[in-house]
């Protein structure tokens, strides 16, 4: 029933609760069909940082394209206030999902944070122009919480490869079961008292050609290479650098990758609290030293980085390095650093990884830019405990023929 009653003022309009409801549905109904059913449907994969894998058939509400802010790519040039030195403006390009072939995104940057607040202020005298320029103090407040910032690479079917970061936006992934709702971010905020590792993002997105459909599980036969009872699997894709999960079978000696989808992997084997980790070899002294180098100037939330081995790529313009990383945990005069406060056992923890670093690599000028990073295994340890040991093991340095 609809009532209406007018005034010289204004309007009101009062539903009852039976065709109130009935409005709602067929409002939500409306939308839904409008920004999903109707919306181009592509065959996708998305993979997750915690090495989930989906599949089903992904949209964007009204077919709307991707934007992706492009640094340094414009075409207006100015200089910088404060240096002078030339700068060049970005722009933003429009990319619509059916002329894309695979989204990636890669962590250029982690910490962890807390509230605060400003509990002193500036002090300025109008009439002197003099000011007080000691930094305000500040008051903090709450649980340290997570954020990490992403950067996103899209590659074009016409293999055309652009950089930068995308504006948030929402994609929706169709399976048999269920309709997610997928937001792309470029950062990423936990809540308090989570840490980095509770942090779930997407790290890849594959557009499957529907003629060249992967199979679902890649196995591979260790030939030389004998697994043993109480052996775990960890596996990462080389190029997009995303965890995917493994499973080993003792009676064929193999190891069982799930959706891959054609990329060549690294395998990590964890024995006996040991990892051992498919590489060709340690690499190159000259290049070892330089991601050495490359390596200690990054700002990072883990502070005690052992590099393990580096290769260079087919093309001679990627470098990966195998990195051993810990966040840990001293008391220094001015107050504890380090480490991480675990809820559950009520102290001080140290988190941990084993990660692939990817560096673009410039030969001329003999530098490394890092530009990705995947990880095949996180754990925490108490100060006390020991690192894991890591070992190049030729033997499962494996590819996926295609």
């Amino acid at each position: 029933m609809l009532i209406l009653r007018y005034n010289k003022k204004f309007m009101k309009i009062f539903l009852t609760k039976s065709c109130l409801s009935f409005l709602t549905a067929v409002l939500t109904l409306a939308v839904f069909n409008i920004s999903i059913c109707f919306a181009a449907e592509f065959e996708a994969a998305v993979y997750f940082s915690d090495g989930t894998v989906k599949s089903g058939q992904l949209s964007i509400p009204a077919n709307k394209p991707l934007k992706l802010n492009m640094p340094d790519s414009g075409d207006i040039y100015t200089s910088d206030m404060v240096t002078g030195e030339p700068v060049r403006y970005g722009r933003v390009k429009k990319i619509y999902l059916d002329s894309i072939s695979k989204i990636e995104f890669f962590l250029q940057k982690q910490e962890m944070l807390r509230k605060w607040k400003f509990i002193s202020q500036t002090h300025y005298d109008p009439n002197t122009a003099e000011a007080d320029y000691t930094p305000a103090e500040k008051e903090y407040s709450g649980e340290p919480y997570p954020l990490i910032y992403l950067a996103a690479s899209i590659t074009a079917n016409s293999g055309e490869l652009f950089a930068g970061h995308l504006y948030s936006t929402a994609l929706y992934l169709k399976t048999a079961d269920s309709v997610e709702k997928l937001p792309l971010l470029s950062k990423v905020r936990g809540k308090q008292g989570q840490s980095l590792d509770d942090l779930v993002y997407i790290t890849c997105i594959k557009f499957i050609d529907p003629a060249n459909v992967f199979s679902e599980f890649d196995n591979f036969t260790l030939n030389n290479f004998k697994l043993k009872n109480n052996d775990k699997c960890f596996a990462v894709t080389q190029r997009s650098l995303t965890p995917v999960p493994a499973a080993i079978d003792l009676a064929a000696n193999s190891v069982s990758v799930r959706s891959a989808l054609g990329e060549n992997v690294f395998l990590a084997i964890v024995r006996d609290g040991n990892y051992l980790v498919g590489f060709p070899s340690k690499g190159p002294q000259d290049l070892f030293q330089l991601t050495q180098e490359h390596l200690a100037r990054v700002k990072d939330f883990y502070n005690d980085r052992s590099l393990i081995a580096v290769m260079i790529s087919d093309s001679g313009n990627e470098l990966y390095s195998l990195v051993n990383l810990r966040r840990r945990y001293a008391e220094t005069n001015f107050g504890d650093i380090g480490g991480e406060w675990d809820n559950a056992s009520g102290g001080i923890v140290e988190p941990w990884r084993l990660s692939i670093w990817r560096w673009r690599y410039d030969k001329q000028n003999n530098e490394l830019v890092l530009t990705a990073r995947g990880t095949f295994n996180r754990l925490i340890f108490k100060p006390g405990d020991k690192t894991p040991r890591v070992k190049i093991e030729e033997n499962l340095w494996i590819s996926i023929e295609k």
